[in-house]
């Protein structure tokens, strides 16, 4: 056991025994009685005496509890407590996910949310973080290890793809289940336009580079903290709509150049294939496509195979322990009160 304010009892002692010497020093015998003459019939019987010696005995016994009692409490103050150190491995991962939401990828994004999950349940102390994007990219969630908050966002993200392609198939002529029905009735244009706020612009669509190179920069300690191990785990059909800042190729050359290796999953319909493969393989990572029925499954177990930076956290535990002195300080109270009270101190 330590006491992880020693300073109290170093200071403390001395003090309260200065204190009791100046409050029970030997005082005038008749200061506060009457004086008595030939008192020494009453002193010799023996009578006499067995209440002296008594009130003697008493009164020591109550001084000396109070001092020890003073000194128990001094020594509570100083925080009696076992203190452990102890050193335990942490993963030191970063995962963020990069969705191209436009209309075209809605159905692939739906179907990663829900292995998403499963991914997310796994994590332990490791940082995930989601940014989304179309002509432009929005972080949507920051790296964190808040997984509650991780599972209520891919939820929100869940019903606006699902409302998404509902709206998409009906426009399109197609016809819809009992299930897609009822969400159609009940359309939401809230959840409808959730995934399309602040991604949109008039220059163009799926910049797929600027949304790489986004999601790459938005791991918050990329310059500082290399050692770190990070990934990303995109989504695209690869169709772009316009001019962007930087092509795939760029993108996937700024991932490589920070160690980021990145995971890249596409519908069938895919444009430009090889390039969009190429640029992902170069990272490191991998390709799946989702018609392959074991895409999802494969792409999570090459996520788990990845290295983690394993480093080791020490922390001090004190587990507070006054229950001893406690118990100490209740019985020589009690001890104080009662002899004291036959003394009358």
């Amino acid at each position: 056991m330590e006491l992880i304010y020693p300073l109290v009892l170093y200071v403390g002692i001395p003090v309260v025994f200065v204190l009791f010497l100046i409050r029970f020093k030997k005082k005038d015998t008749y200061r506060k009685g009457n004086k008595v003459a030939n008192a020494d019939f009453v002193e010799s019987n023996p009578y006499y005496k067995k209440l002296m010696t008594q009130y003697k005995i008493f009164g020591s016994i109550a001084i000396f509890s109070l001092l020890l009692s003073t000194w128990a409490s001094l020594a509570m103050m100083s925080r009696p407590a076992k203190v452990d150190t102890v050193t335990h491995e942490i993963r030191n991962r970063d995962i963020f996910i990069c969705m191209d939401i436009s209309g075209s990828v809605d159905e692939t994004n739906l179907e990663l949310v829900d292995e998403l999950r499963g991914v997310v349940e796994e994590l332990d102390g490791e940082r995930f973080g989601i940014t989304i994007f179309n002509a432009k990219s929005v972080l949507y969630i920051p790296l964190t290890t808040d997984y509650a908050y991780i599972m209520e966002m891919l939820d929100e993200l869940e019903e606006s793809f699902k409302v998404s392609l509902v709206m998409t198939k009906y426009y399109d002529g197609q016809s819809l289940t009992a299930e897609e029905y009822e969400i159609f009735y009940d359309f939401d244009y809230e959840k409808y336009y959730y995934k399309y706020a602040g991604t949109l612009s008039d220059e163009g669509s799926s910049y797929i580079g600027d949304g790489l190179a986004t999601c790459l920069y938005n791991f918050s300690d990329l310059e500082t903290n290399p050692d770190r191990a990070r990934l990303i785990i995109m989504t695209t059909d690869n169709e772009l709509n316009g001019t962007p800042l930087l092509t795939i190729e760029e993108a996937a050359a700024l991932c490589s150049k920070h160690d980021v290796k990145v995971f890249g999953i596409a519908p069938d319909h895919i444009m430009n294939e090889q390039q969009f493969k190429d640029a992902i393989l170069s990272t490191g990572g991998g390709y799946y496509k989702t018609s392959d029925k074991n895409a999802y499954k494969q792409l999570v177990n090459d996520i788990k195979a990845t290295d983690a930076t394993i480093i080791e956290k020490t922390e001090i535990l004190i587990y507070d322990q006054p229950e001893v002195l406690f118990v100490v300080l209740v019985v020589l109270m009690g001890i104080y009160f009662g002899f004291s009270r036959k003394v009358k101190l």
